[in-house]
């Protein structure tokens, strides 16, 4: 079996510890989301809605035990090779889910800015600078991490495979800019930059992941380049949680419309829940940067092609969005 004290006698313990308690946090939310499952507001006197909202003393207890329980488990290396994959699994359910809650943001940003525009009384310059400036930004940033991108990963012709998986996410970021630009579309300029440069950082995360010993990928004598884009992602991984645990409790996204004056709406902890669970195996694959036990050379192919799908199934709902107008003309968006 594979137990802490096997990665004490290897002389590290740093995967063992993140995964152990990203599985610690899992089990939590996991059974803080059964316990809210069907739930309505009808049910706020239930000692189900109760636990949710109150109780803080026994849920801290309860979290402890689980922590204690998930660091004494003992696990042949079948079964934690099994965890890790689950974790990449429930991450990128994570990733998908911080892609339509920012997405939606971006937009509620958009229809803001373009709001005052609208009202300002002398023009809506103030508002016209903030969109222009916001939009060449994103712009540029994404512009700049897409040279970076095939300067790294594309430093010869015989990198087909990395220069197929940039050039064609360069292709749907110009097709989804054009189509922005119709005046009917559900989407402008501003929303299209940041959303190339989101799916751009995911192409480079994903390529991050290649095997070290794989000749297109980029490889410096002391690491310092592989540290870098770890301490630039988990800050951007960071930043997004917690914008993402903040829009699950309150974003319509993925749960619907609760009207809290109905008994029968409802309960929106559910959903609450379940983005935490997922949000617990992405902060583990972030810190054991989607590897394996004993991988030191790159998390390997399997979270280079699950990043690169996130990054497309990213794109295409961008996509979506922006054509959904005209292929349901009837309804509202």
């Amino acid at each position: 079996t594979k137990s802490m004290k096997d990665c004490r006698d290897n002389g590290s313990c740093a995967h063992a510890i993140a995964t152990r308690a990203g599985l610690g946090n899992v089990l939590f939310f996991a059974v803080m989301l059964v316990m809210s499952v069907n739930t309505r507001e009808s049910d706020r006197a239930s000692i189900r809605v109760k636990i949710n909202a109150e109780y803080w003393v026994l849920k801290s207890v309860f979290w402890v035990g689980l922590m204690f329980a998930a660091f004494a488990l003992p696990m042949g290396a079948n079964d934690y090779d099994a965890l890790v994959n689950v974790f990449r699994a429930l991450a990128a359910v994570f990733l998908l889910i911080q892609a339509i809650v920012c997405l939606g943001w971006i937009y509620d940003l958009n229809d803001k800015l373009m709001e005052g525009i609208d009202e300002d009384n002398a023009g809506g310059s103030k508002s016209v600078w903030i969109l222009a400036g916001t939009s060449l930004a994103s712009y540029a940033s994404a512009l700049t991490l897409l040279a970076f991108l095939y300067k790294l990963w594309v430093p010869s012709s015989s990198c087909s495979r990395n220069n197929a998986i940039i050039t064609c996410m360069l292709v749907l970021c110009v097709a989804f800019t054009v189509i922005s630009l119709h005046g009917k579309v559900n989407g402008g300029v501003f929303t299209s930059g940041v959303t190339m440069f989101y799916c751009l950082y995911l192409i480079a995360s994903a390529l991050n992941s290649e095997p070290r010993d794989y000749s297109c990928s980029p490889v410096t004598s002391d690491g310092d380049l592989n540290s870098l884009l770890s301490f630039i992602g988990f800050m951007f991984a960071l930043c997004a949680l917690g914008k993402t645990a903040h829009s699950a409790s309150s974003h319509s996204a993925l749960r619907g419309d609760g009207n809290e004056d109905s008994p029968e709406s409802p309960y929106a902890t559910t959903y609450f829940h379940f983005v935490f669970l997922t949000a617990s195996a992405y902060c583990a694959m972030v810190f054991v940067d989607w590897s394996g036990a004993g991988v030191t050379q790159g998390a390997g192919w399997t979270s280079v092609w699950v990043k690169v799908t996130l990054a497309y199934a990213s794109a295409a709902l961008y996509l979506w969005a922006l054509v959904a107008p005209f292929v349901f003309k009837n309804r509202d968006f």
